[in-house]
């Protein structure tokens, strides 16, 4: 009976092996070459941050549901905002949109230390149980209205809004430190947004168009 455990999670062990070769595979396919990024997708567990029912899909490039109207982005929009968001090396990362953790879970492995704020309490409390499961660091979550920024911990080198928004709120300007960089998905919900890069030089903020992505919106209610 325990040889047949052990051949079972050998098994699943191997199949997850393959599921994560894959999903780097597809992340390469759409032109995520940055090294750092890419490992840090490979060795991050998705499975943890999966809904149990949806936990065939957790390699594959999908938008999952997590409850409450809210989804897990898939794999490669996420990359294409890390590749707009350069934030390996980063002292200090916000992110709004906590969501499944998942996000946070990731720019754990690239940044020092991550500030990441979900408005709704069940998922907040839920994220942090997955960083606990998949003993991520370097992660502190908070749960109040993300778009207020966080501003008992600016300013911050990088900022990430990890859902879209119709106009980028003033307050995330006046919390980017000097040189930091903030990415956010712009345009209305439901359609195809721009990844705006906004990087800021002393008093000025240098914004560029980094291609186009389709996400949820941000929760503003």
């Amino acid at each position: 009976m325990n040889k047949d455990n052990s051949n079972d999670r050998a098994d699943e062990s191997e199949d997850i092996f393959m599921a994560r070769a894959s999903l780097i595979l597809t992340l390469r396919q759409h032109a995520i070459v940055n090294p750092a990024i890419l490992k840090a997708f490979e060795v991050i567990p998705h499975e943890v941050f999966v809904p149990k029912e949806y936990a065939q899909y957790a390699y594959k490039d999908k938008t999952l549901p997590i409850g409450f109207g809210q989804s897990m982005t898939s794999p490669v929009h996420l990359a294409k905002l890390f590749m707009a968001l350069e934030p390996e090396g980063a002292k200090t990362l916000l992110e709004i949109g906590t969501g499944s953790g998942y996000c946070a879970a990731v720019l754990s492995r690239l940044a020092r230390r991550i500030f990441s704020v979900e408005k709704i309490n069940t998922l907040s409390h839920n994220a942090q149980e997955n960083w606990a499961k998949a003993r991520i660091g370097r992660t502190i979550g908070f749960c109040h209205d993300g778009l207020l920024g966080l501003e008992a911990q600016a300013p911050f080198e990088r900022i990430l809004l990890s859902g879209s928004v119709k106009e980028i709120p003033k307050v995330f300007f006046e919390q980017l430190s000097d040189g930091g960089i903030l990415v956010a998905p712009v345009g209305m919900p439901n359609e195809r947004q721009i990844i705006t890069k906004v990087e800021r030089v002393g008093d000025e903020f240098i914004t560029t168009e980094c291609g186009f992505i389709r996400i949820s919106a941000l929760k503003n209610k």
